[in-house]
């Protein structure tokens, strides 16, 4: 059961007897890097953990200090041979961390600087997968880890999946997981050049209420969570502890727990969201919770429950999403689709350096390639149509952007000036300009006509995924690895609105055709649907972090590719999963949109398959909402 940690800062009279037989903590500093950058804090973080851990909260402690990976994994499995079931047991790390956007992984000491993603992944431990799973397999009663590895991360990769900070962590039974900093955000080791302390800045909020074991944890680590984030911004510096919690909140080490008063709404709140709250169903108590207090401090908590899966009702009528047919032509991976306007063609940008042009929309017998376009010299990211589909625009890993004919030949114009991957480009509406978005943070406006730079945008903090003009050509709407969405005036660049996206790379985002929506795909597995007003909604589902995510042309669904098998079906107005479009013999889907009648899917499957997709519909009508949550 999710629960946020500013839920459980007011205090209650309760206690809970303990029925741990033995505590005991795993804790370890790693500061001295063979190839990373060496990190002033962290061992003086371990031995404070130590100290706390042993002499105040009665725990066995195996301290591990700048350890290797085989040295760490041969103590860790002789720590995880003492733990008996219905022991509590910590986890403390503090050193380098990283983020393939799914998955979170620690460092040790021999962690290399250069690495292929896949050998990373084999050099460094995964914090759910080799630590935290081995330890619930043991039967704890509880689990309690530290996270202080979001230090931005140290690696070089050469790779796109690469994230900053740390992902989001799943909500695991009887385990609180806390990490130093939200994912997207670094971990301050000091305020200051004259900041003496031994400590880093999480650390030193922590470790003074971990003393006490009397005071509930869930109390301790959401009040270092919020000194922590005014600490941080007394700095002008952005940190706030990112806690996933399904601990008791009156859960303390010693049992015996000092509370204060709450009022009866929060009471009320966290009774039901207690995962043993079983008297009704999870979207009857959130909405009987709404009904009795509507305006409360936990209605939109409440709200956001009641608009997502289970609890939303499916008004979309999909009967069923079948294979269709194969294009076949390129010879790696296919990192970018558009069809054309009217339908007739589609366009696919691919890492083997060519852009292709295919014939679509009538019987498998009568369409296929058409033009292949030649001339970069590096993988193609992104490919999008002129809205007279006289033209194609490409972006490249080369650092250009091409424009072309559709019919083929030489490009028409090359736009150089980046000094990064150009992941993205699209024209204006009326088809005299060309967007495009980089690696190298910036966002560039030319003219078609002359191949000159208008104009660029340089606000963003890190790489720039996508770009696209709104319908109605006014805005800019751009997604980047800062993990921010944001809206420019089109015509001078000047900001408009910035949402923010989530704690780690907003991978693209799209608006609707009326521009009152706008949807965002993430490398945290999920795409959110963000309006003016109220809550994102959110499609959840995806095991892996996504590529894009499109909206249908009527609005009313979005379909998503990520790195986990699928390309998938949403319903637009409440987040409900309707369909997977699965390519067996594949690793994922790397680009999905719809066809411009919205009957067709096109999906760029993991090893050079690109695909056609046919929806069909029930022809019956949804029932009527009724304001209820669905049974």
């Amino acid at each position: 059961m999710f629960r946020t940690i500013s839920l459980l800062l007011f205090p209650v009279c309760l206690s809970l007897a303990a029925a741990a037989e033995t505590n005991r903590a795993f804790i370890v500093g790693v500061g001295e890097y063979a190839e990373l950058t060496d990190l002033q804090k962290t061992v003086g973080d371990a031995n404070g953990y130590a100290g706390v851990f042993a002499e105040d909260l009665n725990f066995e402690v195996t301290p591990l200090i700048n350890p290797d990976t085989d040295t760490f994994l041969e103590q860790f499995d002789a720590f995880l041979q003492t733990i008996e079931p219905g022991d509590r047991v910590a986890f403390i790390f503090s050193g380098h961390g990283w983020s393939d956007g799914g998955q979170n992984y620690l460092a040790l000491s021999d962690a290399p600087y250069h690495s292929s993603l896949l050998g990373l992944r084999k050099r460094t431990i995964s914090l759910s997968e080799e630590i935290l799973d081995e330890i619930r397999a043991r039967q704890p009663e509880m689990v309690f880890a530290v996270v202080d590895a979001c230090r931005d991360n140290p690696f070089d990769t050469g790779t796109r999946s690469m994230t900053k900070g740390m992902a989001r962590t799943g909500i695991t039974s009887d385990t609180l997981v806390v990490y130093a900093a939200g994912a997207n955000q670094m971990a301050l080791d000091r305020l200051g050049p004259e900041d003496e302390a031994p400590y880093s800045v999480f650390t030193r909020s922590l470790l003074p209420k971990l003393r006490d074991p009397n005071f509930p944890l869930s109390f301790a680590v959401g009040e270092a969570s919020e000194e922590v984030a005014e600490l941080a911004a007394s700095v002008e510096h952005s940190q706030k502890p990112a806690v996933y919690s399904d601990v008791d909140p009156r859960f303390c080490f010693s049992g015996q727990c000092q509370f204060g008063e709450m009022d009866q709404e929060e009471k009320d709140w966290i009774y039901i969201s207690s995962a043993g709250y079983v008297q009704m169903d999870v979207c009857s108590k959130y909405s009987e919770h709404l009904k009795k207090y509507p305006d409360g401090k936990f209605a939109a908590v409440a709200k956001r429950y009641l608009s997502n899966p289970p609890c939303a009702v499916e008004r979309l009528k999909l009967k069923s999403a079948s294979w269709y047919a194969d294009l076949q032509g390129h010879t790696d991976e296919i990192y970018g689709l558009d069809y054309s306007p009217s339908g007739r063609f589609l366009a696919s940008a691919s890492a083997d350096n060519t852009a292709r042009i295919w014939v679509v929309g009538m019987s498998p017998s009568e369409f296929g390639g058409l033009t292949v376009l030649e001339g970069h010299t590096e993988p193609l990211l992104s490919v999008q149509f002129s809205p007279d589909e006289e033209y194609v625009v490409t972006a490249s890993q080369d650092d250009t952007a091409r424009i072309w004919r559709a019919v083929g030949g030489s490009p028409v114009q090359v736009l150089t000036g980046h000094t990064g991957d150009v992941s993205f480009a699209d024209f204006s509406p009326d088809g005299e300009r060309v967007v495009t978005a980089s690696y190298d943070g910036t966002v560039r406006v030319w003219e078609v006509a002359t191949g000159e730079e208008a104009f660029r945008i340089d606000t963003h903090s890190s790489a720039v995924r996508s770009v696209h003009y709104s319908p109605l050509g006014n805005r800019l709407l751009t997604a980047s690895n800062d993990g921010t969405v944001r809206l420019f005036n089109s015509s001078n660049g000047s900001l408009v609105r910035t949402i923010e996206s989530g704690p780690v790379p907003a991978t693209y985002a799209e608006s609707d055709d009326t521009a009152d929506r706008v949807l965002v795909a993430s490398a945290d597995g999920s795409a959110r649907i963000w309006s003016d007003t109220g809550e994102p909604i959110e499609l959840e589902g995806h095991d892996g972090p996504l590529w894009n995510a499109a909206f249908s042309p009527d609005g009313e669904m979005v379909v998503t590719s990520a790195d986990d098998l699928s390309a998938r079906l949403w319903d637009a107005r409440n987040g409900a999963m309707l369909a997977k479009l699965q390519d067996l013999g594949a690793f994922g889907a790397n680009w999905a949109v719809f066809s411009p009648d919205g009957k067709m899917v096109a999906a760029a499957m993991k090893g050079a398959h690109l695909q056609l997709w046919q929806l069909t519909f029930e022809t019956e009508f949804a029932p009527e909402e009724t304001g209820e949550p669905a049974p």
